[in-house]
C-alpha cells in the first residue's frame, strides 16, 4: 500500500491485546518470596551502566564512521561486563550466581542465547534485503523466509517438548548442529536463482533453535536455587534480548566493511549478505561448541545421565 508507517501502527493493536491480557491475567498481589525482596535497594548504577551499553548499541547504527561504531560496539561491550562485574559483587542480584560463568550451566545457557540470539536477528534482518533486490521478490511476501524460520522453530519446539533420557541428550546436541548447518547452506545459496533451497535451509536452522530451546531453558532454570527462578526467567530473557541487539550492531559494521553502504546493484548487496551470514557462521558454531559443554555439565555422560535418571525416579 506504499504506506510504511502503516505497518509500525499495525502493531499498536496486538500491544494493547497485550496489555489487556496482563492486566487481566497476572495477580495483583506478590508472594511471600517477592515480598521479602519488595524494598529492596533499586540498582541505579547497574541499571544505568547496562542502560549505557544499550544506548551504545542503539548509537552505533547511526553513525557512517566504521571506526565509531567499532568503539561504540566496544564501549557498550565494556559497559555490560561492568554490570555483571558489579552484579556479582551485590547484595541484592539482578542475575542468579554463575551468569555468564563457563563452568556453570546457567552460564552456558545464557552465552548460547546469547549466540543465538544476535545470529538469528542478522539473519533475519538482511533476509528482506537479499530477497528484495537479488531475488526481486514482491514485499508483500517479503518476511517469506523470516516465517520460515519461525515455522521451523514452532516445529522442532513441539516435536521435541515431551523428551527425555537420552532422546533430550539427542535434541541439545544436535539443534545448534542442525542451526549451524542450516545457516551454512542458506549462505552458500543464498545467491543462486530460485528460492526452494534458501528455504530448505532456512526451514533446517528453525528447526535447529526450536529443537535445543525449550530444554536449554528448562534445564538451566533446573540449575539454579528456588530463590533466583524469578530473576533466571528475566535473565534469560534478558540476554537474548541484549544478544540481539550487538549482533544487528556488529552485522551492520560487517555489511558496510563488506561495501553494502548505500548500495542498491544486487552484486553489490549480495555479497555484503553473503559476509554477514559467513561471519554469523562464528556465533552459531562457538554455541554449539558450548552446547557440548552444557550437556557434559548437566547431564554427564550417557551411561551417567541413564543412571542418574533411574535414581531421580526411584527417589
Amino acid at each position: 500500500m506504499h504506506w510504511w508507517r502503516g505497518s509500525f501502527w499495525m502493531m499498536a493493536p496486538l500491544m494493547l491485546i497485550f496489555a489487556g491480557l496482563a492486566y487481566w491475567k497476572i495477580p495483583d498481589r506478590l508472594d511471600r518470596e517477592s515480598e521479602g525482596k519488595r524494598f529492596a535497594r533499586v540498582p541505579f548504577l547497574r541499571f544505568g551502566t547496562l542502560a549505557a551499553g544499550v544506548v551504545c548499541v542503539a548509537a552505533s547504527g547511526s553513525v557512517s564512521s566504521a571506526a565509531a561504531r567499532i568503539l561504540l560496539i566496544a564501549a557498550a561491550i565494556a559497559l555490560v561486563g561492568v554490570t555483571f562485574w558489579l552484579d556479582r559483587r551485590a547484595a541484592n542480584n539482578l542475575f542468579p550466581r554463575g551468569a555468564l560463568s563457563l563452568t556453570a550451566p546457567f552460564g552456558l545457557a545464557l552465552w548460547i542465547l546469547a549466540l543465538h540470539g544476535m545470529t538469528q536477528t542478522s539473519v533475519t534482518l538482511f533476509l528482506p534485503l537479499l530477497l528484495q533486490v537479488v531475488h526481486h521478490v514482491s514485499p508483500v511476501v517479503i518476511n517469506f523466509l523470516s516465517i520460515v524460520i519461525s515455522m521451523g522453530w514452532t516445529t522442532g519446539t513441539f516435536t521435541v517438548s515431551g523428551w527425555s533420557g537420552r532422546r533430550e541428550r539427542l535434541a541439545l546436541v544436535s539443534g545448534p548442529v542442525l542451526a549451524t548447518t542450516g545457516l551454512a547452506c542458506l549462505t552458500a545459496v543464498a545467491l543462486l536463482p530460485g528460492l526452494a533451497l534458501m528455504t530448505l535451509s532456512a526451514f533446517a536452522m528453525g528447526i535447529g533453535i526450536g529443537i535445543y530451546n525449550v530444554h536449554l531453558v528448562a534445564r538451566a532454570m533446573d540449575s539454579v536455587a528456588a530463590d533466583e527462578h524469578r530473576s533466571t526467567a528475566s535473565a534469560l530473557a534478558s540476554i537474548r534480548a541484549i544478544g540481539t541487539a550487538f549482533g544487528a550492531a556488529i552485522a551492520g559494521v560487517v555489511a558496510n566493511v563488506a561495501g553494502l553502504g548505500n548500495a542498491t546493484e544486487p552484486a553489490a548487496v549480495g555479497h555484503a549478505v553473503t559476509a554477514v551470514y559467513i561471519f554469523c557462521c562464528i556465533p552459531f558454531g562457538l554455541a554449539a561448541l558450548l552446547m557440548f559443554r552444557f550437556v557434559r555439565v548437566t547431564l554427564g555422560k550417557p551411561e551417567m545421565s541413564t543412571s542418574a535418571g533411574w535414581e531421580r525416579r526411584a527417589h
